[in-house]
């Protein structure tokens, strides 16, 4: 989170009375948390972004409490990207870049101790680029919503 994404979140939170949310600094893969601390993980497609996917899932698994969810929209892919679009700065940027194969990326999930309950499509998603959008149909990107419990 930037700080200008840090301080609407904190005007956002201050003129709707949400005193009980509290913004923590942190890297994902590393959260100032102690073990089974939350009933929820949630994030909203910004996984992607993240270079070490399976430390995130087991950091999400390690602050979650037994029975606890991950809840997540995230973009994937239908094949595994090559290297000319993994290491390109604007497909990235488009959540692209960063995207990994589908069935890889709910074996990480599942494999940091989290079962899988949904996973669906979101067929409403729009890339904003054209060249983002030809990216995504040349490797069947696509972005999901997945829920897995803490078991």
């Amino acid at each position: 989170m930037t700080a200008a994404q840090r301080q609407k979140a904190e005007r956002l939170r201050a003129a709707n009375g949400f005193a009980q949310i509290e913004y923590v600094e942190s890297y994902i893969e590393d959260l100032p948390f102690d073990d089974a601390r939350f009933d929820c993980v949630m994030s909203n497609g910004v996984l992607n972004l993240a270079q070490d996917k399976a430390a995130v899932f087991q950091e999400a698994a390690r602050v979650l409490r037994p029975g606890g969810r991950l809840a997540i929209s995230d973009i994937v892919t239908g094949v595994a990207l090559p290297e000319s679009v993994v290491c390109n700065a604007d497909l990235w940027a488009a959540c692209i870049g960063g995207a990994m194969q589908r069935e890889a990326y709910q074996g990480a999930v599942e494999q940091a101790g989290l079962r899988i309950q949904v996973v669906q499509p979101n067929p409403e998603y729009r890339f904003l680029s054209d060249r983002a959008d030809r990216a995504a149909q040349r490797f069947a990107v696509q972005s999901i919503s997945l829920v897995a419990v803490k078991e």
